[in-house]
């Protein structure tokens, strides 16, 4: 069959199935039989059981078919009732669905007796340490298949065949599949354990050979095609969103903090820092993401020209390392009582040229502010000496400087440079126009 044959074949299916789609929404609604005592206590029993497929009803583990949401048995397909009419013919007629009719016309639809065979077929050839032909043949048992447990089983095994077969990129977009699709799946834990090694293993190779993201990979299966470093970082990510409270979860907030540190990322890296502190508080990474975030903060920090945030933020974790991981700091607290006094300078160095700075301008006022705060709150400083003195120079001069051209304006009327002298009485006259008080 030439390749036009095929195209008007595959139209003529797709016209076919559309029209399936609007005859849908005109089927009546049939009569339906009530349940028998034993049928609703069956059914009843097992309602935590069932989980909805859209467009075919309720399916139970165990069971064979579908039912409606009275627990009656149905069959393939649905037909809508007055109160889901619309929302069921949307479902009919969306491409999901129009192309799971074109499948199942040309004999790739649903097959749940093709689909164990598939997941068996796979099953030895993985023992067979197959993997390749193995992830193949789960690939089919899941899409034979789907939305059923044996989906989820099939995506798990199809991830790992890929995984032990080295190729990482379809290891994770299999995994990445299988957590979209059942987000409390029973395999979440392994799921996370194989997303980290993969994750680690593509950053350390791109800290290793470093290429630009845009460069191409056309030899390596065991990384992405693009951006090796940068997928790393989306699968650390992942493991956080995924699996939050999970025992993976802080190890991939590290894992970001320190790519983004050796990279001299320090705005990203002091955010995951800050991130593992405040969100996973029994993390054995606290004292590290403390002592690095220090870091990143110290570095992040420009000169008192610029915010000083960083500073502040930099004296408190300094503090808190102190206070709480005195154990852990061993010789290094010696460095970070250091490191706290030189943020300290800093901070007293900022205040100080404040004080200069209008002290050069004359506003001996907003100066006296910033030089006593500095001789106050700086006081172990070299800068808290040289503010006492710098106030006992200024304190007889002026608090604002002398205008300019003072002499000017004084030849001027006091209307011109005051504005019009208002009577005593003019908040009665603006209040109560029609007063006497104006006449």
């Amino acid at each position: 069959m030439g390749s036009l044959a095929r195209v008007t074949v595959i139209l003529v299916l797709c016209l076919a199935a559309a029209a399936g789609g609007c005859a849908f929404s005109r089927q009546s609604e049939p009569a339906r039989a009530p349940l028998t005592a034993e049928e609703a206590a069956w059914w009843a029993a097992n309602q935590h059981r069932k989980r909805y497929v859209p467009g075919r009803g309720y399916y139970i583990e165990g069971t064979s078919g579908f039912f409606d949401h009275e627990g009656r048995k149905v069959g393939g397909e649905l037909v809508a009732t007055t109160a889901d009419n619309d929302e069921a013919f949307l479902e009919k007629i969306s491409p999901k669905r129009t192309l799971a009719r074109i499948k199942k016309a040309i004999g790739q639809g649903p097959n749940e007796a093709i689909a164990r065979k598939a997941l068996e077929e796979g099953d030895s050839l993985f023992r067979q340490k197959e993997f390749g032909k193995a992830a193949a043949r789960y690939r089919v048992a899941y899409k034979r298949w789907p939305d059923s447990p044996l989906e989820e089983e099939a995506l798990f095994k199809a991830a790992e065949s890929e995984f032990f077969a080295d190729r990482y990129s379809k290891a994770d977009d299999e995994y990445a599949l299988l957590v979209k699709k059942y987000n409390s799946t029973q395999y979440l834990s392994q799921v996370v354990i194989r997303r980290f090694a993969i994750g680690r293993y593509w950053e350390l190779h791109d800290r290793e050979h470093h290429h630009l993201p845009l460069t191409p990979n056309l030899v390596d299966k065991t990384r992405p095609m693009f951006d090796t470093g940068g997928h790393a970082l989306r699968v650390y990510e992942r493991i956080r969103l995924d699996d939050p409270t999970g025992p993976w979860s802080d190890d991939a907030v590290m894992a970001t903090a320190n790519a983004h540190f050796l990279k001299g990322h320090w705005e990203e890296a002091d955010y995951h820092y800050g991130l593992l502190r405040s969100e996973y508080p029994k993390s054995e990474h606290q004292f590290q993401a403390h002592l690095l975030g220090l870091r990143c903060k110290l570095l992040r920090y420009q000169g008192s020209g610029y915010e000083g945030g960083p500073l502040d933020e930099a004296e408190d974790l300094a503090s808190q390392l102190l206070t709480q991981f005195s154990t852990e700091l061993g010789s290094e607290r010696e460095r970070v009582v250091q490191v706290r006094a030189g943020v300290r300078s800093q901070r007293a160095l900022r205040d100080f040229d404040l004080a200069e700075y209008y002290a050069k301008g004359k506003y001996y006022g907003a100066s006296r502010i910033y030089y006593a705060k500095v001789a106050k709150e700086y006081p172990e400083t070299q800068l808290a000496q040289e503010s006492r003195s710098r106030l006992e120079r200024i304190k007889e001069q002026p608090d604002t400087p002398t205008p300019p051209f003072e002499w000017l304006a004084n030849l001027l009327p006091r209307s011109k440079r005051e504005g019009p002298v208002l009577p005593k009485n003019f908040s009665t006259v603006a209040s109560n126009p029609n007063s006497n008080a104006v006449r």
